[in-house]
C-alpha cells in the first residue's frame, strides 16, 4: 500500500472525509418557555430559545465536536450568513431520509433544506459555555411547523435538534479531543432522541428519489450494495480503523451510494466516500451488475 501525504489541514494519516446526520440534541425548553404568536393568516407559531448542540463530550454515537471548529465554519460561511440575514435559515422536521430501504436521495437533497418542509428557521445562533443556542421560530403555514407548534404547546413535547453537516472524521483520536472536524453546517433539525446531551428547547415536558416497488430482484440489489460496502470496508485501511475508532459495526454498513459508504447508527447517518483502489473496484463490480 502507497502511502499518501497528509494534507496540510490533516492531523491523522487516516482522518477520512464524511457526510452527517447527527441524532438529535435535547433543546431544553423551559415550561412555557415560548412566546405564542399568529400569522397573517391567523395560524400559531411559537418562538423559543434553543440548545443546539454540546461541547466538550461525546455523543451518543462516540463522536466529539469542538465549539470553535462549528462556531467557525456558521459564521464563514457565506450561505448561512446571508440566509440568517433575510430570516431564511431553515431547518426541517426530520433529517430527509428515503421512504424505501435501499434508496437513496441526491446530494443536493441532502444538502439544502426543502422550504417545503420546513418546520423552523434559526435566528442569534450564539456560544454559551458549552453549547450552542439559537432562537427558533416554528413555520406558521407548512405542515411540518404546524404540526411542532401543536405539539409543543398543546401536548407539551420538548423539541430536540440534530445538526447536519460535512467534515472529516478523526479516528483513534485522544479521548478528551475532539473526533470530528466541521467543514460546513447545512442546518440543525428537529428530530425525536437526542445524541447530544441536553440539546433541546428550553422548555421542560409538561439527494430525491423516485419511488419504487420493491421486487425481487430489488431486493437481492440492496442485499448485493449492503455485502459490497462491508467488503470495501475491510480492505480500505482507512475505513477500517474508522469503523473500529468510532464504533461502529458491519450491521451498521448499510451499501453504497453514489461512491459512497452508507453507515447508520441509531438515528443518525453517515456518508464515506470511497477512494483509490477500492473505489474502482466497487466501481467496477456496480457496472458488471449493472447497477
Amino acid at each position: 500500500m502507497i502511502s499518501m501525504p497528509m494534507k496540510s489541514t490533516q492531523t491523522n494519516k487516516y482522518e477520512t472525509a464524511c457526510f452527517i446526520q447527527e441524532a438529535p440534541t435535547s433543546s431544553e425548553i423551559n415550561p412555557r418557555g415560548y412566546k405564542l404568536k399568529k400569522s397573517i393568516e391567523g395560524h400559531p407559531f411559537i418562538i423559543f430559545e434553543a440548545t443546539l448542540q454540546t461541547y466538550g463530550c461525546h455523543n451518543r454515537m462516540q463522536r466529539r465536536y469542538d465549539a470553535q471548529n462549528v462556531v467557525s465554519v456558521i459564521n464563514n460561511d457565506e450561505r448561512i450568513q446571508t440566509l440568517k440575514r433575510q430570516n431564511k435559515w431553515r431547518g426541517e422536521l426530520n433529517h430527509p431520509n428515503p421512504d424505501i430501504k435501499g434508496t437513496e436521495l441526491t446530494d443536493i437533497r441532502m444538502t439544502i433544506p426543502e422550504p417545503l418542509n420546513t418546520s423552523h428557521f434559526i435566528n442569534n445562533d450564539r456560544l454559551e459555555g458549552d453549547k450552542l443556542k439559537a432562537t427558533i421560530t416554528t413555520h406558521p403555514e407548512t405542515a411540518a411547523g404546524r404540526s411542532v407548534t401543536s405539539e409543543v404547546v398543546d401536548l407539551g413535547a420538548v423539541p430536540s435538534f440534530s445538526v447536519r453537516l460535512l467534515g472529516n472524521m478523526i479516528p483513534n483520536a485522544p479521548r478528551n479531543m475532539p473526533n470530528i472536524r466541521v467543514s460546513k453546517v447545512i442546518t440543525f433539525d428537529l428530530v425525536d432522541f437526542p445524541s447530544h446531551p441536553n440539546a433541546d428547547a428550553d422548555i421542560a415536558p409538561g439527494i430525491v428519489t423516485e419511488s419504487a416497488i420493491i421486487t425481487p430482484e430489488a431486493v437481492g440489489q440492496i442485499i448485493f450494495l449492503k455485502e459490497l460496502a462491508k467488503y470495501c470496508a475491510e480492505k480500505d485501511e482507512n475505513l477500517r480503523v474508522v469503523c473500529e475508532s468510532f464504533q461502529i459495526s458491519t450491521d451498521e454498513i448499510m451499501g453504497i451510494n453514489n461512491g459512497n459508504i452508507v453507515i447508520e447508527q441509531s438515528a443518525s447517518r453517515i456518508m464515506i466516500p470511497l477512494e483509490g483502489d477500492v473505489r474502482r473496484e466497487a466501481l467496477s463490480y456496480l457496472m458488471e451488475g449493472g447497477m
